[in-house]
């Protein structure tokens, strides 16, 4: 929001300027691990909504398509209600498994881009050993 904006409307509080700044918003920890997936600089790789659909379906789960990040929030419950969670977490390790294998292909074909490939593989690698880390929470918590 702009000062100008802010301006045309002096009764607007602090809180409300605040919130529309983002400055209020607290992340959970499930919106924090949403983000990762989604987030190519965070995961190291991209997750389509296709990629989406299709490890749900994988997983008897059919999901409406829309926004990638309600999509997974979507597979995680659905998941979760049908005990399929660990199932999940291996479909997206299986999933990134996939692309680390794109990227080394991609670095055999062309060595030059190697060095480039290799902090996506890096970041992708770094994925799998979170999703790991959230099944071990799964099998501790049973969720």
């Amino acid at each position: 929001m702009r000062p100008e904006d802010l301006m045309k409307n002096p009764f607007m509080s602090n809180t409300k300027f605040q919130e529309q700044m983002g400055f209020l918003k607290e992340e959970s920890e499930f919106d924090r691990i949403i983000n990762v997936l989604t987030v190519p600089s965070k995961s190291g790789i991209y997750v389509s909504r296709i990629d989406i659909k299709n490890i749900g379906l994988s997983l008897g789960i059919d999901i409406p398509v829309r926004e990638r990040k309600e999509m997974l929030k979507d597979l995680f419950y659905y998941s979760k209600q049908v005990d399929k969670m660990k199932e999940f977490l291996d479909k997206l390790i299986e999933f990134t498994n996939h692309k680390i294998s794109q990227y080394k292909e991609i670095q055999s074909e062309f060595p030059v881009s190697a060095h480039l490939i290799d902090e996506w593989v890096e970041k992708a690698s770094r994925l799998i050993k979170f999703i790991e880390n959230l099944k071990q929470e799964v099998d501790i918590y049973k969720v």
